[in-house]
């Protein structure tokens, strides 16, 4: 087998390690098991990659070459994307559609709160510190979509995702997303009405095909994993839906793990659904989904450049943008839910369940500095804040979270 393969399973194998050590002292110490996981990912991609990779370690006589140390190398990545859509899968497959549409317009009212006060708040900051109307918009936009990996992650250890603030954040998180990005097409440039169309149609059709047909047919589907006698089999045509679903929906122009959440909303409301559950939570628990979180503190250190220390420094700038970030969610989806007719605790647990930042933040800056509309020491310095903001708030959100539903 190639030496790569081998650099890639002493990643995992560290990585897997270090989460359950950490995860497991947070949780001795009555704190979330998941910050313990991205600690565990900054220590391993700071200290580890820089004291440990490429050396060679002399023992007698014997020489061991170590290889370059990647947490963010493509492998890995995709190994962790790959937890980030099992953790959905998960989800999905504890969240019942009749909820979903229970709390279908408090959900709508939390998605467009959390949209315009962040939004808001980014612009107005990032004119007020001279950036250009386009650039600030941009920042508005960083601020929008919500990461509901940490916050799912969390609502599971709590055992409160199956509530009504848990089914709220869940559908606030996916109805943002897709807007997040409806919104981040125009501001790249959509020439003509002709385009928003196509992407109002791209989206619209993966929803009547994937979700509507897909409740027809998803019992005849399933019916294949019991006609195959084979170990687990019932397994593996769940999670092969799973991955279909995270294709045609990244196809589709939304986020790959809103495919993944709705694959397991079909198959949770299937009286199959017990038959895989444990099984699927064992494969993501027990592999990918920490490796998911241990990527996510990595990442820090993924736009350090040859000055790692420069991102110790939280400029005013970004200290800004990281304390409006999580204000305009506390408050957007907090007022959201109240006008939806949630108590004031509830709309406080949504409003910090809303907090986190990750993928959909960091594809806008990239994609907003592939189109030039970011350039020089503008893109850099928001580039950088983007970065700390997801790693600031998905630090935060899980403490906020335990706080806010202590006495529930």
């Amino acid at each position: 087998m190639p030496t790569e393969i081998f650099s890639v399973l002493l990643l995992v194998a560290l990585a897997l390690i270090f989460a359950r050590i950490l995860g497991y002292l947070f949780d001795r110490l009555k704190q979330p098991a998941v910050v313990g996981e991205i600690i565990a990912g900054i220590f391993l991609g700071g200290v580890v990659l820089a004291v440990f990779s490429g050396q060679i370690l002399v023992f007698y006589d014997y020489k061991l070459s170590l290889p370059q140390l990647d947490f963010t190398s493509n492998e890995f990545v995709l190994l962790a994307e790959i937890g980030i859509l099992f953790l959905l899968f998960i989800s999905g497959l504890e969240t019942r559609i009749s909820k979903l549409k229970k709390m279908g317009r408090t959900s709508s009212f939390v998605a467009v709160g959390g949209i315009m006060f962040p939004l808001a708040f980014g612009v107005f900051s990032g004119l007020s510190f001279g950036f250009s109307s386009q650039e600030s918009i941009v920042i508005g936009l960083i601020l929008v979509a919500t990461s509901v990996g940490v916050t799912v992650r969390t609502l599971m250890d709590l055992h409160v995702l199956d509530t009504d603030v848990g089914t709220t954040v869940l559908g606030g998180a996916v109805i943002d997303d897709i807007l997040g990005i409806i919104l981040l097409a125009f501001v790249l440039g959509i020439e003509s009405l002709m385009d928003a169309v196509w992407i109002s149609v791209r989206i619209a059709v993966f929803f009547l095909i994937f979700l509507i047909l897909g409740l027809r047919i998803i019992d005849k589907i399933l019916d294949l994993g019991e006609r195959i006698h084979l170990p687990k089999a019932f397994l593996s045509i769940a999670l092969s839906i799973l991955l279909i679903y995270s294709f045609f929906a990244d196809r589709a122009g939304i986020s790959g793990i809103i495919g993944a959440f709705i694959a397991g909303i079909l198959i949770g409301q299937t009286v199959r659904s017990h038959k895989i559950a444990n099984d699927v939570k064992t494969v993501g628990y027990g592999f990918f989904i920490p490796l998911f979180f241990v990527w996510v503190g990595a990442s820090l250190w993924e736009n350090a450049g040859d000055d790692p220390l420069s991102l110790a420094v939280i400029g005013v700038f970004s200290a800004v943008i990281i304390i409006v970030g999580i204000a305009g969610k506390i408050i957007g989806c907090g007022i959201g839910a109240k006008l939806a007719g949630m108590n004031s605790r509830e709309s406080l647990q949504i409003g910090v369940g809303m907090i986190p930042r990750m993928e959909l933040a960091l594809i806008i800056v990239a994609a907003a500095i592939s189109h030039e509309i970011l350039t020089g020491e503008a893109a850099h310095q928001i580039l950088v804040t983007t970065v700390l903001l997801t790693i600031v708030t998905a630090l935060v959100a899980p403490f906020l979270i335990k706080a806010t539903f202590k006495h529930s």
